[in-house]
Protein backbone atom coordinates (compact mmCIF):
# COMPACT_ATOMS: atom_id res chain seq x y z
CA UNK A 1 0.00 0.00 0.00
CA UNK A 2 2.41 2.44 0.80
CA UNK A 3 4.44 1.55 -2.60
CA UNK A 4 1.54 2.35 -4.42
CA UNK A 5 0.70 6.07 -2.47
CA UNK A 6 4.74 6.70 -3.41
CA UNK A 7 4.11 5.95 -6.73
CA UNK A 8 0.80 7.69 -6.89
CA UNK A 9 2.45 11.06 -5.21
CA UNK A 10 5.37 10.61 -7.02
CA UNK A 11 3.37 10.75 -10.38
CA UNK A 12 1.00 13.77 -9.19
CA UNK A 13 3.88 15.83 -8.55
CA UNK A 14 5.89 15.39 -11.72
CA UNK A 15 3.11 16.01 -13.44
CA UNK A 16 2.45 19.21 -11.64
CA UNK A 17 5.85 20.35 -12.97
CA UNK A 18 5.97 18.94 -16.20
CA UNK A 19 2.76 19.72 -17.32
CA UNK A 20 2.85 23.33 -16.08
CA UNK A 21 5.46 24.18 -18.40
CA UNK A 22 4.02 22.31 -21.23
CA UNK A 23 0.76 24.42 -20.92
CA UNK A 24 2.83 27.86 -20.74
CA UNK A 25 4.89 26.47 -23.69
CA UNK A 26 1.69 25.73 -25.88
CA UNK A 27 0.72 29.99 -25.17
CA UNK A 28 4.27 30.66 -26.29
CA UNK A 29 3.76 28.41 -29.11
CA UNK A 30 0.31 30.12 -29.80
CA UNK A 31 2.10 33.04 -29.91
CA UNK A 32 4.76 31.81 -32.33
CA UNK A 33 2.86 29.77 -34.78
CA UNK A 34 1.13 32.78 -36.78
CA UNK A 35 4.62 35.04 -36.38
CA UNK A 36 6.96 31.99 -37.70
CA UNK A 37 4.57 30.24 -40.12
CA UNK A 38 5.19 26.33 -41.22
CA UNK A 39 8.55 27.16 -42.38
CA UNK A 40 10.17 28.85 -39.40
CA UNK A 41 7.78 25.80 -37.06
CA UNK A 42 9.76 23.65 -39.11
CA UNK A 43 13.36 25.03 -38.60
CA UNK A 44 12.43 24.78 -34.34
CA UNK A 45 10.65 21.09 -34.51
CA UNK A 46 13.53 20.04 -36.89
CA UNK A 47 15.97 21.43 -34.52
CA UNK A 48 14.04 20.23 -31.26
CA UNK A 49 14.24 16.39 -32.85
CA UNK A 50 17.89 16.45 -33.39
CA UNK A 51 18.59 17.93 -29.82
CA UNK A 52 16.24 15.02 -28.75
CA UNK A 53 18.13 12.82 -30.26
CA UNK A 54 21.69 14.28 -28.65
CA UNK A 55 20.33 14.17 -25.72
CA UNK A 56 18.97 10.70 -25.65
CA UNK A 57 22.77 9.27 -27.04
CA UNK A 58 24.44 11.94 -23.93
CA UNK A 59 22.79 10.29 -21.31
CA UNK A 60 24.11 7.23 -22.39
CA UNK A 61 21.38 4.93 -21.07
CA UNK A 62 21.83 5.48 -17.80
CA UNK A 63 18.60 7.34 -16.19
CA UNK A 64 16.79 4.39 -14.56
CA UNK A 65 20.17 2.63 -14.08
CA UNK A 66 21.17 5.19 -12.33
CA UNK A 67 18.19 5.43 -10.39
CA UNK A 68 18.54 1.36 -9.86
CA UNK A 69 21.80 1.74 -8.95
CA UNK A 70 21.34 4.45 -6.01
CA UNK A 71 17.94 2.58 -4.60
CA UNK A 72 20.47 -0.70 -4.03
CA UNK A 73 23.61 1.55 -2.42
CA UNK A 74 22.29 4.93 -1.44
CA UNK A 75 25.89 5.41 0.45
CA UNK A 76 27.39 5.17 -2.87
CA UNK A 77 25.07 8.05 -4.40
CA UNK A 78 28.48 10.43 -5.32
CA UNK A 79 30.69 8.22 -6.52
CA UNK A 80 27.70 6.60 -9.51
CA UNK A 81 26.47 10.45 -9.63
CA UNK A 82 30.19 11.83 -10.94
CA UNK A 83 31.02 8.79 -12.84
CA UNK A 84 27.32 8.72 -14.69
CA UNK A 85 28.27 12.82 -14.78
CA UNK A 86 32.00 12.50 -16.69
CA UNK A 87 29.97 9.65 -19.12
CA UNK A 88 27.16 12.03 -20.36
CA UNK A 89 30.06 14.69 -20.70
CA UNK A 90 31.93 12.73 -23.17
CA UNK A 91 29.46 11.57 -24.83
CA UNK A 92 27.82 14.63 -25.32
CA UNK A 93 31.10 16.15 -26.71
CA UNK A 94 31.53 13.43 -29.53
CA UNK A 95 27.62 13.90 -30.68
CA UNK A 96 28.16 17.69 -30.51
CA UNK A 97 31.28 17.40 -33.07
CA UNK A 98 29.61 15.00 -35.33
CA UNK A 99 26.31 17.18 -35.30
CA UNK A 100 28.03 19.99 -36.48
CA UNK A 101 29.73 18.16 -39.11
CA UNK A 102 26.41 17.57 -39.85
CA UNK A 103 24.60 20.14 -40.65
CA UNK A 104 27.71 21.59 -42.27
CA UNK A 105 27.61 19.36 -45.08
CA UNK A 106 23.84 17.97 -45.48
CA UNK A 107 23.08 21.17 -47.28
CA UNK A 108 21.10 23.20 -43.94
CA UNK A 109 20.60 26.77 -44.57
CA UNK A 110 22.02 29.63 -42.02
CA UNK A 111 19.38 30.26 -39.98
CA UNK A 112 18.49 26.57 -39.49
CA UNK A 113 22.54 25.56 -39.15
CA UNK A 114 22.75 27.91 -36.44
CA UNK A 115 19.49 27.12 -34.85
CA UNK A 116 20.27 23.44 -34.64
CA UNK A 117 23.96 24.29 -33.21
CA UNK A 118 22.81 26.50 -30.78
CA UNK A 119 20.09 24.13 -29.10
CA UNK A 120 22.60 21.11 -29.07
CA UNK A 121 24.94 23.27 -26.48
CA UNK A 122 21.81 22.18 -24.37
CA UNK A 123 23.15 18.74 -23.94
CA UNK A 124 25.92 19.76 -21.75
CA UNK A 125 23.50 21.18 -19.63
CA UNK A 126 20.40 19.32 -19.86
CA UNK A 127 22.53 15.26 -19.31
CA UNK A 128 23.56 17.02 -16.08
CA UNK A 129 19.78 18.05 -15.11
CA UNK A 130 19.02 14.45 -15.66
CA UNK A 131 21.52 12.87 -13.31
CA UNK A 132 20.44 15.03 -10.68
CA UNK A 133 16.88 13.48 -11.55
CA UNK A 134 17.93 10.11 -10.88
CA UNK A 135 19.22 10.62 -7.98
CA UNK A 136 15.93 12.23 -6.59
CA UNK A 137 14.26 9.14 -8.13
CA UNK A 138 16.18 6.81 -6.10
CA UNK A 139 15.77 8.79 -2.85
CA UNK A 140 12.09 9.20 -3.60
CA UNK A 141 12.28 13.02 -3.56
CA UNK A 142 10.46 13.65 -7.05
CA UNK A 143 9.15 16.76 -5.28
CA UNK A 144 11.98 18.42 -5.85
CA UNK A 145 12.34 18.30 -9.58
CA UNK A 146 9.02 20.21 -9.39
CA UNK A 147 10.97 23.54 -8.18
CA UNK A 148 13.49 22.62 -11.27
CA UNK A 149 10.39 22.04 -13.94
CA UNK A 150 8.72 25.40 -12.83
CA UNK A 151 11.60 27.45 -13.17
CA UNK A 152 12.30 25.94 -16.37
CA UNK A 153 9.05 26.49 -17.98
CA UNK A 154 8.69 30.15 -16.54
CA UNK A 155 11.94 31.69 -18.32
CA UNK A 156 11.00 29.82 -21.24
CA UNK A 157 8.13 31.49 -21.56
CA UNK A 158 8.82 34.52 -20.33
CA UNK A 159 11.83 35.04 -22.64
CA UNK A 160 10.46 33.50 -25.22
CA UNK A 161 7.56 35.84 -25.08
CA UNK A 162 10.15 38.85 -24.86
CA UNK A 163 12.28 38.02 -27.43
CA UNK A 164 9.34 37.39 -30.19
CA UNK A 165 7.82 40.52 -29.69
CA UNK A 166 11.28 42.27 -29.71
CA UNK A 167 11.30 40.84 -33.79
CA UNK A 168 14.02 37.71 -32.98
CA UNK A 169 11.57 34.95 -34.24
CA UNK A 170 13.57 31.66 -34.37
CA UNK A 171 16.68 32.31 -32.48
CA UNK A 172 14.07 33.84 -30.18
CA UNK A 173 13.02 31.04 -29.07
CA UNK A 174 16.33 28.90 -29.53
CA UNK A 175 17.93 30.87 -26.98
CA UNK A 176 14.75 30.82 -24.45
CA UNK A 177 15.43 27.22 -24.84
CA UNK A 178 18.62 27.04 -23.91
CA UNK A 179 18.41 29.58 -21.17
CA UNK A 180 15.72 27.47 -19.77
CA UNK A 181 17.80 24.56 -18.97
CA UNK A 182 20.39 26.74 -17.32
CA UNK A 183 17.82 27.73 -15.03
CA UNK A 184 16.62 23.97 -14.61
CA UNK A 185 20.04 23.00 -13.69
CA UNK A 186 20.87 26.10 -11.44
CA UNK A 187 17.73 24.67 -8.76
CA UNK A 188 17.80 21.41 -9.45
CA UNK A 189 21.77 20.97 -8.37
CA UNK A 190 21.45 22.36 -4.76
CA UNK A 191 18.03 21.08 -4.10
CA UNK A 192 19.83 17.59 -4.91
CA UNK A 193 22.91 17.91 -2.60
CA UNK A 194 20.57 19.44 0.22
CA UNK A 195 18.10 16.74 0.26
CA UNK A 196 20.01 13.01 -0.62
CA UNK A 197 23.06 11.54 -0.13
CA UNK A 198 25.17 10.99 2.06
CA UNK A 199 27.75 12.63 -0.18
CA UNK A 200 31.03 10.04 0.38
CA UNK A 201 33.48 8.83 -2.32
CA UNK A 202 34.50 5.54 -0.13
CA UNK A 203 31.93 2.77 1.07
CA UNK A 204 32.03 2.00 4.64
CA UNK A 205 31.35 -1.82 3.76
CA UNK A 206 33.99 -1.78 1.49
CA UNK A 207 32.56 -2.03 -1.57
CA UNK A 208 34.48 -0.90 -4.64
CA UNK A 209 33.35 2.19 -5.60
CA UNK A 210 31.97 2.39 -9.54
CA UNK A 211 34.03 4.65 -11.95
CA UNK A 212 33.38 5.97 -15.46
CA UNK A 213 33.98 2.77 -17.14
CA UNK A 214 31.98 0.60 -15.11
CA UNK A 215 29.37 2.91 -15.84
CA UNK A 216 29.61 3.07 -19.02
CA UNK A 217 29.59 -0.34 -19.45
CA UNK A 218 26.41 -0.91 -17.31
CA UNK A 219 25.07 1.87 -19.57
CA UNK A 220 25.86 0.42 -23.18
CA UNK A 221 22.75 -1.78 -23.46
CA UNK A 222 20.64 0.91 -22.68
CA UNK A 223 22.28 3.35 -24.56
CA UNK A 224 22.00 1.41 -27.92
CA UNK A 225 18.38 1.01 -27.37
CA UNK A 226 17.32 4.24 -26.00
CA UNK A 227 19.17 5.63 -29.34
CA UNK A 228 17.54 3.71 -31.41
CA UNK A 229 14.42 4.13 -29.90
CA UNK A 230 14.65 8.14 -29.75
CA UNK A 231 15.78 7.42 -33.75
CA UNK A 232 12.54 5.72 -34.62
CA UNK A 233 10.27 8.71 -32.90
CA UNK A 234 12.03 11.83 -33.90
CA UNK A 235 14.11 10.59 -37.30
CA UNK A 236 10.55 11.28 -39.28
CA UNK A 237 10.81 15.21 -38.62
CA UNK A 238 14.21 15.34 -39.89
CA UNK A 239 13.65 13.30 -42.33
CA UNK A 240 10.36 15.05 -43.81
CA UNK A 241 12.21 18.15 -43.74
CA UNK A 242 15.50 17.03 -45.66
CA UNK A 243 12.77 14.80 -48.12
CA UNK A 244 10.51 17.00 -49.05
CA UNK A 245 10.25 21.01 -46.89
CA UNK A 246 10.55 22.35 -44.12
CA UNK A 247 6.83 23.73 -44.69
CA UNK A 248 6.54 19.90 -44.21
CA UNK A 249 8.07 19.61 -41.15
CA UNK A 250 6.24 21.89 -39.78
CA UNK A 251 2.76 20.59 -40.69
CA UNK A 252 4.15 17.37 -39.48
CA UNK A 253 5.70 18.81 -36.29
CA UNK A 254 2.08 20.66 -35.49
CA UNK A 255 0.35 17.54 -35.67
CA UNK A 256 2.72 15.47 -33.52
CA UNK A 257 2.66 17.91 -30.81
CA UNK A 258 -0.69 16.25 -28.77
CA UNK A 259 1.21 13.44 -28.83
CA UNK A 260 4.22 14.75 -27.66
CA UNK A 261 3.06 16.41 -24.98
CA UNK A 262 0.81 13.97 -23.90
CA UNK A 263 3.55 10.88 -23.93
CA UNK A 264 4.42 12.72 -20.46
CA UNK A 265 1.96 10.82 -18.69
CA UNK A 266 2.94 6.69 -19.53
CA UNK A 267 6.96 8.54 -19.02
CA UNK A 268 6.05 10.24 -15.13
CA UNK A 269 3.72 7.27 -14.37
CA UNK A 270 6.99 4.71 -15.27
CA UNK A 271 9.28 7.15 -13.22
CA UNK A 272 7.38 7.20 -10.53
CA UNK A 273 6.68 3.60 -10.36
CA UNK A 274 9.91 2.19 -11.26
CA UNK A 275 11.88 2.95 -7.60
CA UNK A 276 8.85 1.27 -6.13
CA UNK A 277 9.50 -1.73 -8.57
CA UNK A 278 12.93 -2.07 -7.82
CA UNK A 279 12.33 -2.77 -4.63
CA UNK A 280 10.09 -5.12 -5.03
CA UNK A 281 11.81 -6.85 -7.43
CA UNK A 282 14.34 -7.66 -5.20
CA UNK A 283 12.11 -9.57 -2.56
CA UNK A 284 8.98 -10.44 -3.67
CA UNK A 285 8.26 -11.35 -7.33
CA UNK A 286 4.15 -11.90 -6.42
CA UNK A 287 4.29 -8.02 -5.41
CA UNK A 288 6.04 -6.91 -8.19
CA UNK A 289 3.32 -9.02 -10.70
CA UNK A 290 0.61 -7.18 -8.72
CA UNK A 291 1.82 -3.55 -8.82
CA UNK A 292 3.00 -3.99 -12.48
CA UNK A 293 -0.38 -5.14 -13.37
CA UNK A 294 -2.45 -2.25 -11.51
CA UNK A 295 -0.13 0.05 -13.09
CA UNK A 296 -0.87 -0.95 -16.24
CA UNK A 297 -4.69 -1.46 -15.82
CA UNK A 298 -4.66 2.52 -14.28
CA UNK A 299 -2.67 3.51 -16.80
CA UNK A 300 -4.47 2.50 -19.92
CA UNK A 301 -7.60 3.42 -18.29
CA UNK A 302 -6.28 7.35 -18.06
CA UNK A 303 -4.96 7.16 -21.16
CA UNK A 304 -7.73 5.85 -23.51
CA UNK A 305 -10.03 9.11 -22.93
CA UNK A 306 -7.68 11.33 -23.80
CA UNK A 307 -6.31 9.26 -27.13
CA UNK A 308 -10.18 9.63 -28.02
CA UNK A 309 -10.87 13.17 -26.87
CA UNK A 310 -8.00 14.72 -28.72
CA UNK A 311 -8.56 12.13 -31.57
CA UNK A 312 -12.30 14.04 -32.00
CA UNK A 313 -10.80 17.34 -31.26
CA UNK A 314 -7.97 17.76 -33.52
CA UNK A 315 -9.27 20.17 -35.63
CA UNK A 316 -10.11 23.13 -32.80
CA UNK A 317 -6.40 22.43 -31.20
CA UNK A 318 -4.92 23.23 -34.53
CA UNK A 319 -7.02 26.01 -34.99
CA UNK A 320 -6.28 27.46 -31.42
CA UNK A 321 -2.88 28.46 -32.49
CA UNK A 322 -3.92 29.59 -36.10
CA UNK A 323 -6.36 29.37 -37.71
CA UNK A 324 -5.11 28.83 -41.40
CA UNK A 325 -5.71 26.22 -43.78
CA UNK A 326 -1.99 26.43 -44.06
CA UNK A 327 -2.50 24.17 -41.11
CA UNK A 328 -5.24 21.98 -42.27
CA UNK A 329 -3.46 18.80 -42.70
CA UNK A 330 -2.03 18.85 -39.58
CA UNK A 331 -5.26 17.78 -38.19
CA UNK A 332 -5.21 14.24 -39.85
CA UNK A 333 -1.59 14.15 -38.74
CA UNK A 334 -2.39 14.27 -35.06
CA UNK A 335 -5.72 11.64 -35.11
CA UNK A 336 -3.04 9.29 -36.84
CA UNK A 337 -0.32 10.03 -34.73
CA UNK A 338 -1.97 10.39 -31.07
CA UNK A 339 -3.39 6.65 -30.92
CA UNK A 340 0.64 5.46 -30.69
CA UNK A 341 -0.40 6.90 -27.06
CA UNK A 342 -1.77 3.77 -25.47
CA UNK A 343 0.90 1.72 -26.98
CA UNK A 344 3.67 4.05 -25.71
CA UNK A 345 2.18 3.64 -21.86
CA UNK A 346 1.58 -0.35 -22.05
CA UNK A 347 4.77 -0.30 -23.30
CA UNK A 348 6.70 2.37 -20.36
CA UNK A 349 4.92 -0.73 -18.06
CA UNK A 350 6.42 -3.38 -19.81
CA UNK A 351 9.83 -1.70 -19.67
CA UNK A 352 10.27 -1.09 -16.24
CA UNK A 353 9.65 -4.88 -15.48
CA UNK A 354 12.29 -5.82 -17.94
CA UNK A 355 15.04 -3.57 -16.23
CA UNK A 356 14.07 -4.86 -12.78
CA UNK A 357 14.33 -8.24 -13.98
CA UNK A 358 17.65 -6.99 -15.43
CA UNK A 359 17.19 -7.16 -18.64
CA UNK A 360 17.75 -4.24 -20.68
CA UNK A 361 20.17 -5.88 -23.17
CA UNK A 362 17.03 -6.83 -25.07
CA UNK A 363 16.15 -3.50 -25.28
CA UNK A 364 18.85 -3.28 -27.93
CA UNK A 365 17.03 -5.91 -29.80
CA UNK A 366 13.75 -4.14 -29.67
CA UNK A 367 15.55 -0.33 -30.63
CA UNK A 368 17.36 -1.83 -33.48
CA UNK A 369 14.15 -3.36 -35.49
CA UNK A 370 11.45 -0.62 -34.05
CA UNK A 371 14.14 1.75 -35.54
CA UNK A 372 14.50 -0.17 -38.76
CA UNK A 373 11.05 -0.44 -39.69
CA UNK A 374 10.38 2.73 -38.86
CA UNK A 375 13.00 4.26 -40.83
CA UNK A 376 12.80 1.69 -43.78
CA UNK A 377 8.76 2.59 -43.57
CA UNK A 378 9.36 6.67 -43.62
CA UNK A 379 11.44 6.11 -46.54
CA UNK A 380 9.15 4.49 -48.61
CA UNK A 381 6.09 6.47 -47.41
CA UNK A 382 7.28 9.85 -47.67
CA UNK A 383 7.74 10.38 -51.00
CA UNK A 384 4.35 9.05 -51.83
CA UNK A 385 2.09 10.23 -48.95
CA UNK A 386 4.50 12.77 -47.11
CA UNK A 387 3.55 13.70 -43.49
CA UNK A 388 0.70 10.72 -43.80
CA UNK A 389 3.09 8.13 -44.64
CA UNK A 390 5.41 9.02 -41.70
CA UNK A 391 2.35 9.32 -39.12
CA UNK A 392 1.61 5.96 -39.92
CA UNK A 393 4.98 4.97 -40.07
CA UNK A 394 5.05 6.31 -36.04
CA UNK A 395 2.03 3.57 -35.49
CA UNK A 396 3.42 0.67 -37.35
CA UNK A 397 7.09 1.03 -35.54
CA UNK A 398 5.28 1.70 -32.24
CA UNK A 399 3.20 -2.28 -32.72
CA UNK A 400 6.24 -3.72 -33.70
CA UNK A 401 7.96 -2.10 -30.13
CA UNK A 402 4.82 -2.95 -27.97
CA UNK A 403 5.21 -6.52 -29.45
CA UNK A 404 8.39 -6.96 -29.03
CA UNK A 405 8.30 -6.12 -25.20
CA UNK A 406 5.68 -8.56 -24.48
CA UNK A 407 7.70 -11.13 -26.20
CA UNK A 408 10.78 -10.26 -24.35
CA UNK A 409 8.63 -10.15 -20.68
CA UNK A 410 7.12 -13.44 -21.11
CA UNK A 411 10.88 -14.89 -20.85
CA UNK A 412 10.97 -13.66 -17.33
CA UNK A 413 9.28 -13.54 -13.70
CA UNK A 414 7.64 -10.70 -14.05
CA UNK A 415 4.97 -11.65 -17.33
CA UNK A 416 1.71 -10.00 -16.47
CA UNK A 417 -1.51 -11.13 -16.59
CA UNK A 418 -2.81 -8.73 -19.38
CA UNK A 419 -6.09 -9.36 -20.25
CA UNK A 420 -7.89 -7.47 -17.98
CA UNK A 421 -5.75 -4.58 -18.15
CA UNK A 422 -5.49 -4.12 -22.08
CA UNK A 423 -8.75 -5.36 -23.27
CA UNK A 424 -11.28 -3.90 -20.43
CA UNK A 425 -10.63 -0.44 -20.64
CA UNK A 426 -11.37 -0.26 -24.16
CA UNK A 427 -14.28 -2.58 -24.05
CA UNK A 428 -15.73 -0.21 -21.25
CA UNK A 429 -14.49 3.52 -22.93
CA UNK A 430 -17.03 1.96 -26.26
CA UNK A 431 -19.57 0.81 -24.15
CA UNK A 432 -19.62 4.44 -22.77
CA UNK A 433 -19.20 5.89 -25.71
CA UNK A 434 -21.50 4.37 -27.53
CA UNK A 435 -24.23 4.48 -24.84
CA UNK A 436 -23.55 8.34 -25.01
CA UNK A 437 -24.07 8.42 -28.37
CA UNK A 438 -27.28 6.84 -28.36
CA UNK A 439 -28.67 9.29 -25.76
CA UNK A 440 -27.43 12.54 -27.26
CA UNK A 441 -28.83 11.70 -30.63
CA UNK A 442 -32.24 11.29 -29.16
CA UNK A 443 -32.67 14.02 -27.02
CA UNK A 444 -30.30 16.53 -29.07
CA UNK A 445 -30.55 15.23 -32.74
CA UNK A 446 -29.30 18.31 -34.13
CA UNK A 447 -25.83 18.05 -32.48
CA UNK A 448 -24.77 15.69 -35.03
CA UNK A 449 -23.27 13.36 -32.41
CA UNK A 450 -22.27 10.32 -33.82
CA UNK A 451 -19.89 7.54 -33.26
CA UNK A 452 -16.82 8.97 -34.50
CA UNK A 453 -17.31 12.77 -34.03
CA UNK A 454 -17.84 14.81 -30.89
CA UNK A 455 -20.27 18.01 -31.51
CA UNK A 456 -17.19 19.98 -31.13
CA UNK A 457 -19.02 22.70 -34.08
CA UNK A 458 -22.35 22.41 -32.31
CA UNK A 459 -21.41 25.04 -29.46
CA UNK A 460 -19.95 24.79 -26.34
CA UNK A 461 -23.19 23.50 -24.53
CA UNK A 462 -23.26 20.56 -26.82
CA UNK A 463 -19.65 19.74 -26.63
CA UNK A 464 -19.31 19.61 -22.73
CA UNK A 465 -22.61 17.70 -21.88
CA UNK A 466 -21.65 15.13 -24.42
CA UNK A 467 -18.14 15.45 -22.65
CA UNK A 468 -19.06 15.16 -19.42
CA UNK A 469 -21.98 12.41 -20.30
CA UNK A 470 -19.36 9.98 -21.48
CA UNK A 471 -17.00 10.71 -18.28
CA UNK A 472 -19.90 10.08 -16.04
CA UNK A 473 -20.71 6.58 -17.85
CA UNK A 474 -16.77 5.26 -18.21
CA UNK A 475 -16.47 4.82 -14.53
CA UNK A 476 -19.76 3.09 -14.76
CA UNK A 477 -19.10 0.71 -17.26
CA UNK A 478 -15.35 0.09 -15.37
CA UNK A 479 -17.06 -1.09 -12.87
CA UNK A 480 -19.66 -3.09 -14.48
CA UNK A 481 -17.76 -5.19 -16.23
CA UNK A 482 -14.95 -5.29 -13.69
CA UNK A 483 -12.14 -3.98 -14.69
CA UNK A 484 -12.05 -1.84 -11.83
CA UNK A 485 -13.73 -3.87 -8.90
CA UNK A 486 -13.67 -2.75 -4.52
CA UNK A 487 -10.37 -3.63 -3.99
CA UNK A 488 -9.24 -1.26 -6.47
CA UNK A 489 -11.66 1.65 -4.83
CA UNK A 490 -10.44 1.53 -1.36
CA UNK A 491 -6.72 1.26 -2.23
CA UNK A 492 -7.21 4.66 -3.89
CA UNK A 493 -9.17 6.03 -1.56
CA UNK A 494 -6.16 4.94 0.99
CA UNK A 495 -3.74 7.41 -1.22
CA UNK A 496 -5.04 10.33 0.14
CA UNK A 497 -4.46 9.14 3.79
CA UNK A 498 -0.90 9.52 5.46
CA UNK A 499 1.60 7.15 5.71
CA UNK A 500 2.56 5.70 8.83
Amino acid sequence: MSATRSVAKNTILLTIGLFSGRVLALFLRKKMTPILGTDGMGIIFTALAINTILLTVSRFGLGVLLTREITRAKVLTLPLFWATLRVRWLVSAISYLFIFGFVSVAGYDALSREAVLILALGIFIESAGMACDSVLQAHEKVQYQTAGQLASAVVYFGLGWLWLTAGYGVMGIIWANLASQVARLAIMAPLMFAKTGPWIWKDPEGRPVPGLWDMAKLGLPLFLATTFGVIYTKIDIVMLERMVSGDAAGIYGQGHQAFDVMMLVPGLIGTALFPAMARYGMKNIEDTVRLGERSLRFMTIAILPLTLLITFTAAPIIYWFEKSANWNDSIPVMQIVIWGLPLMGAATVFNRLLITANREKVFVTIGLVSMLVNIALNWYLIPVYGYFGASWATIVSMLVSFGLHVFYLKRTEFMLPMGRALLGPPVALGAAWFATVLLVGLVFPGWGIAWNRLPVDAGWGAFLVSTLMVTAAYPAALFGLRVLKADDLNLLKQLYKPAK
